[in-house]
């Protein structure tokens, strides 16, 4: 019975320290810029902030802080969006430095958490989990994963 207890304990322990790396990587929401003609964090520049046939632009931001920097997440809503993915970046943050550009693609559209949308998805299973955290961050900090998307971290884009 002992032996037995002290298995459950140290499988209970393994299972936090399951949950808390998980946290760590999984990137948390930031905030949403709608109806923007400028980017606040300078991310997005151009065309790529130019209202089309929608007449709006927004970007919605989620962020990582890790031992090895910070990192941001920025999806743009605009024309370039196709119907189920919008052009997203990776990027690596530090003050009083330009953000250096790790991974940009089309990546999954998001609904934010301040999105009515949002109360409406569903809240077990695979896909509350993607809309709670839609965007993790590799263990060895080397792979971005956006729902069943995988990007590969490589060096800073100018």
């Amino acid at each position: 019975m002992r032996s037995h207890m002290i298995c459950l304990l140290a499988a209970a322990g393994l299972l936090a320290a399951g949950a808390a790396a998980a946290a760590e990587v999984a990137f948390t929401y930031k905030t949403s810029y709608r109806n923007v003609s400028q980017d606040p964090d300078k991310i997005w520049t151009g065309d790529a902030l130019a209202a089309g046939s929608s007449g709006t632009v927004t970007i919605h931001e989620y962020e990582l802080r890790t031992p090895r920097g910070d990192y941001l997440i920025s999806q743009i809503w605009n024309d370039d969006c196709a119907s189920a993915t919008c052009p997203t970046r990776l990027v690596r943050v530090a003050p009083h430095q330009p953000p250096a550009i790790l991974v940009d693609d089309m990546m999954h559209q998001i609904v934010p958490p301040d999105d009515p949308r949002f109360a409406g998805l569903s809240n077990s299973g695979p896909q509350a989990a993607f809309a709670e955290h839609p965007f993790l961050l590799s263990d060895d900090g080397k792979t971005l994963v956006n729902g069943d998307f995988k990007f590969e971290i490589g060096s800073v884009k100018p």
